[in-house]
């Protein structure tokens, strides 16, 4: 203990002593500041000095020439005031030195006495005047003013000279004083490392970290009221893959702080790592644990309203010390963990059934706007996501992702270079923001039109909008448009299109029957070792489509007559297909 507070003592005087130190430094440099500005002044002075006595010697010489001048008298003992009090106009300071002043008083004064000699030389001429014995004086005085005023400049050089080393050994000591207490910083933060390493806070949530839940995990006989819950949350990867890390981070965040809010305050709740979450509870049967857990789904599911396009999704499971006697704290939280994915099932496959209802329903309305499309992506224009709904086996973009990074995706790898630019601006979530505000305002972008044999089309087709009225999901459909060389779709062309779609039809309905009773308008049965077209079945709601694919041709026929007619009269048509 002792020693701890001569530490203290000791640093506390160190801390001081650079305090004082650097107040005498400031004051030093102050000092010194002054003494700089008057051997500057003193410099102006030693011209001014030299430049009154030039400026004499030209007067003489002009007035013994008969050539008056006042105006240069004047300025010569405006000079001279100015070196004697100073002069703000000039920038002369006043010198400070005894020696000096006497001397400018005298030089005043013999000024005054040539002033009267220039006066007789005026009126009587200079032969009967003694002006000449009277100007060397004057200049004998300017000289020995000169003089004085160096000495003085050499004195104040001599004094900042020494104010220097005054400032070099403050700086030397302050340095040595500030180095030593760096050095002792450097050590308190390596110790302070150390120490932040057992730190049981996690910077991210603000909850207990993993270092305390193993700690707490690490405990051999819990007491027989203990409870462990297992919390992992759902969805990080695809939010952190289509929004970015800090969303990521941003959604375990909102977990934490809601789970920490809806657990019980004497309960411990901490972060187990990355999207796993702990809680140790005492004193709480299995009832009262399965209540609180529905407390917290409650309380996630009313937050999550505050986040629709990211709610909270988690799986949770947990297990009693009083149904596994003897158990140590790991082994409780080893059952918890098994119950947690059994919840993780069932809660993804919850959300799984519901992802595809909702796909089920955005592909009745993609079917509405034609049924060419090969690939369809669910957009959010908020969240600036996608998440593919009808991907065709080559698709070459993933399953969900940023809508902005999939845009750039498709312009660099599908678009021609001369359209790029165009179409890069109209897929722009801002644009769309623009020119979408209604169902009908349908939107269709055609590129790769020189592409021989083919071209591409994108349809955006609004979804819903916000509470703003700004557009919030769509659809951004993509269609190939194949032609033969005459420019019309070739028969093999449909046919590979029709199975193509028939195809994903069956994967969206996971039923054949109900794949070819939405892509049919009449069904024939054909027998094909006869070549008979027989019988025809005529779909509800497809009558009148069904007149105009030859519904009146006589039964039963060939059936390779009936293609024949079907593709003379109608060539741009689908061809009929047997099932």
């Amino acid at each position: 203990m002792s020693e701890v507070k001569n530490k203290k003592k000791k640093s506390s005087i160190i801390q001081v002593s650079i305090g004082v130190l650097a107040v005498i430094m400031a004051i030093l440099i102050i000092i010194m500041m002054g003494i700089v500005s008057d051997i500057q002044g003193t410099a102006r002075i030693v011209n001014y000095t030299g430049l009154v006595r030039g400026e004499t010697q030209r007067l003489i010489k002009l007035e013994l020439s008969m050539q008056q001048e006042n105006e240069m008298i004047h300025d010569i003992r405006t000079f001279i005031d100015g070196l004697r009090n100073g002069n703000d106009e000039l920038n002369l300071v006043r010198l400070n030195d005894v020696d000096f002043q006497n001397k400018m008083q005298e030089l005043d004064d013999k000024f005054s006495d040539l002033y009267k000699k220039i006066y007789l030389v005026r009126f009587k001429g200079a032969r009967n005047t003694d002006i000449i014995p009277e100007s060397e004086e004057f200049f004998v005085i300017c000289d020995e003013a000169t003089g004085l005023a160096e000495k003085y400049s050499q004195k104040k050089a001599t004094s900042l000279s020494l104010l220097e080393k005054y400032i070099t050994a403050d700086i030397v000591v302050l340095m040595l004083l500030i180095g030593y207490e760096f050095i002792k910083a450097i050590q308190y933060a390596a110790m302070n490392r150390l120490l932040q390493r057992k730190v049981y806070l996690d910077d991210a949530t603000g909850l207990p970290n993993k270092n305390k839940c193993e700690e707490l995990l690490s405990e051999e006989e819990p007491d027989a009221d203990t409870g462990v819950c297992s919390f992992d949350l759902n969805n990080l990867r695809r939010i952190n893959d289509s929004r970015g890390h800090e969303a990521g981070d941003a959604y375990i965040r909102r977990f934490a702080i809601c789970l920490r809010a809806s657990m019980p305050a004497e309960q411990f709740v901490g972060r187990a790592g990355g999207d796993e979450f702990l809680a140790v509870t005492h004193g709480l049967d299995r009832e009262q644990m399965i209540q609180c857990l529905e407390k917290v789904r409650r309380d996630m599911r009313e937050e999550s309203k505050v986040y629709p396009d990211t709610p909270l999704s988690y799986a949770a499971g947990f297990a009693l010390a009083s149904d596994f006697p003897g158990s140590t704290m790991r082994e409780l939280f080893n059952c918890a963990d098994k119950n947690m994915y059994i919840n993780k099932n069932h809660v993804k496959r919850e959300e799984a059934a519901a992802e595809k209802h909702q796909g089920y329903q955005l592909l009745k309305l993609l079917n509405q706007h034609g049924s060419n499309f090969s690939d369809c992506l669910y957009c959010d224009a908020r969240m600036d996501t996608y998440r593919a709904i009808r991907s065709s086996e080559n698709f070459f973009l993933a399953s969900d992702g940023a809508y902005s990074g999939a845009v750039e995706q498709i312009i660099e790898e599908q678009v021609e270079k001369s359209s790029q630019a165009d179409i890069r601006e109209g897929l722009q979530i801002s644009e769309l923001q623009k020119k979408m505000h209604t169902k009908k305002d349908v939107l269709e972008y055609e590129y790769n039109i020189g592409k021989q044999g083919a071209y591409n089309r994108f349809t955006l087709i609004p979804v819903d909008w916000d509470e703003d009225k700004k557009l919030h999901h769509f659809l951004l459909a993509f269609e190939t448009i194949r032609k033969t060389s005459e420019g019309q779709t070739g028969a093999k062309e449909q046919l590979q299109l029709y199975y193509e779609q028939l195809k994903q039809s069956i994967l969206e309905n996971d039923s054949y029957v109900d794949a070819l009773l939405e892509l049919s308008d009449v069904i024939y049965t054909v027998n094909l070792t006869k070549d008979a077209l027989e019988r025809r079945v005529v779909l509800n709601g497809k009558e009148q489509k069904s007149r105009e694919l030859f519904m009146d041709y006589p039964l039963p026929c060939s059936y390779r007559d009936y293609c024949w007619e079907y593709e003379k009269k109608s060539p741009r048509k689908q061809l009929p297909v047997t099932a």
